[in-house]
């Protein structure tokens, strides 16, 4: 870091002394102030100093820059994200996770509310809400829907804070986090306050990228794009699950990989050393399922898939 000094303070344990660097350049950090950490207590990797600002979503700057340095054009990303949103419902039925028709589900940080509409369009009587901070995101994505046939979901503009969970305290059946913990200054408080919204039956989904993604130590470009400004936490298998227990310590907690993108990426970063630019592999055909399908396994088996996927549900 250049400048200007800051006191370290880990956003997990609150340890203020022990920590080790790990990243010297994080993606988008134009003054060169920060680093990545890991702290010294409970091992937890995250920007330091660590930065949050809200202006940077409202005005989708983390979609602008995947377009700036990743070259994958928004449309690519729109169609991807639809992609993922059917992957995501499709994985409650693998993960034991109960789908009802009159469900109450809330959907934390939902962007442009794809997933949402997902669930709206295969649950037309459930009440699916998208909860987002980002007034231009929600106006998007019902656009983006509309144009291809989805009811957009409930739209509630706003975040996750103390008095929210007070209003809905036991309300929703199901809350999901799509890539969103790794954003916010409080992933333990998020934790916390969304367990709070949870039925006692119901359960809290989040999904966050994997610190622990070999990828990571197979290709140098593909690492220096991982740590990011706009990340502020990098999750481990085991630090999310020591996240989720710091934040509700009664909890059940189930952890799992996923794998996003296909198996021609995931070479292409390690031959080449850079992204696949306008149309990255997601994998949705059949011509190399069986190679796809192994490759997956294994990567979602060993934990060092490019996703993990964790359930949070109240003790029996």
């Amino acid at each position: 870091m250049q400048g200007k000094s800051y006191s370290f303070s880990c956003l997990i344990c609150g340890n203020k002394d022990k920590y080790t660097p790990v990243q010297e350049t994080i993606l988008g950090d134009q003054k060169g102030e920060m680093i990545a950490v890991e702290c010294g207590e409970c091992a937890h990797t995250q920007l330091f100093p660590p930065q949050y600002d809200v202006a940077f979503y409202e005005s989708d700057g983390q979609v602008n820059n995947v377009v700036k340095h990743y070259g994958t054009p928004q449309k690519t990303l729109f169609d991807h994200s639809f992609i993922e949103a059917r992957r995501r419902r499709e994985r409650f039925g693998d993960r034991g996770i109960r789908l009802s028709e009159n469900m109450k589900l809330l959907d934390i940080g939902g962007g442009y509310g794809f997933f949402g509409g997902e669930m709206a369009r295969s649950f037309p009587n459930a009440e699916i809400t998208v909860l987002e901070p980002s007034q231009t995101r929600t106006e998007i994505g019902a656009v983006q829907m509309a144009e291809n046939g989805i009811r957009p979901p409930q739209f509630q503009v706003g975040v996750l804070d103390q008095d929210f969970a007070d209003r809905n305290r036991g309300v929703f059946d199901i809350v999901t986090m799509w890539h969103v913990l790794e954003h916010v200054p409080d992933p333990v408080g998020l934790l916390n306050l969304a367990m709070q919204i949870v039925k006692p039956d119901g359960a809290l989904c989040v999904e966050v990228p994997n610190l622990h993604d070999d990828t990571i130590m197979l290709s140098e470009a593909f690492r220096n794009r991982s740590f990011m400004e706009e990340h502020v936490s990098y999750f481990s298998p085991a630090t999310l699950r020591s996240t989720a227990l710091r934040a509700d310590r009664d909890a059940a907690v189930e952890l799992y990989g996923y794998q996003r993108y296909g198996i021609f990426n995931y070479f292409h970063w390690i031959h080449f050393n850079k992204p696949q630019g306008a149309s990255p592999d997601l994998f949705e055909g059949q011509d190399r399922f069986w190679l796809e399908a192994h490759w997956r396994t294994e990567k979602e088996r060993r934990l060092t898939s490019d996703a993990l996927f964790m359930v949070m549900r109240h003790p029996a």
